[in-house]
């Protein structure tokens, strides 16, 4: 099982994706983010991973959601969300995959994973969650999930 962590970064109505190039999620629009390193706070890795990505530091991160993948049974992931509006750079694109500004309430949900598609619009109505979700074992076919606002 790995720890992970992903950022919504947001700006003027607007949510910054990236298109993966490599990885599990080649080929689909993620936010930010990665695997935590030895050593490493979820926070301190969201900015590391969201400067190594993007070339924005971000600042002032708000933790909104814990997610937990699943590949069928077996734990696979477990994601510390956050969303950013403060950060400072120049978006920089890197071998990770082309980054776009999307709008927030148009988001390309038929190109990202299929989870994204029942949590991110609770984060974006400001909700703080937690989910669950069991992907076919070795697919990116989801085939259940439970998703619950936190406090």
């Amino acid at each position: 099982m790995m720890l992970g962590n992903l950022c919504i970064i947001e700006k003027d109505g607007k949510v910054l994706l990236k298109l993966a190039t490599r990885g599990g999620s080649k080929g689909k629009w993620n936010f930010p983010g990665g695997k935590i390193e030895d050593g490493e706070t979820s926070e301190q890795s969201t900015v590391r991973e969201v400067l190594e990505e993007t070339g924005l530091a971000v600042d002032g991160l708000n933790a909104v959601g814990k997610l937990e993948f699943y590949d069928d049974a077996e734990p696979s992931f477990f994601v510390d969300v956050y969303r950013a509006d403060k950060f400072t750079g120049t978006l920089a694109e890197t071998d990770e995959g082309p980054l776009r500004w999307f709008d927030s309430s148009a988001l390309p949900f038929d190109g990202m994973w299929d989870d994204d598609k029942f949590w991110v619009p609770m984060i974006m109505k400001g909700k703080r969650i937690m989910g669950e979700f069991h992907f076919a074992k070795g697919t990116d076919r989801l085939v259940r999930h439970t998703i619950e606002e936190i406090g």
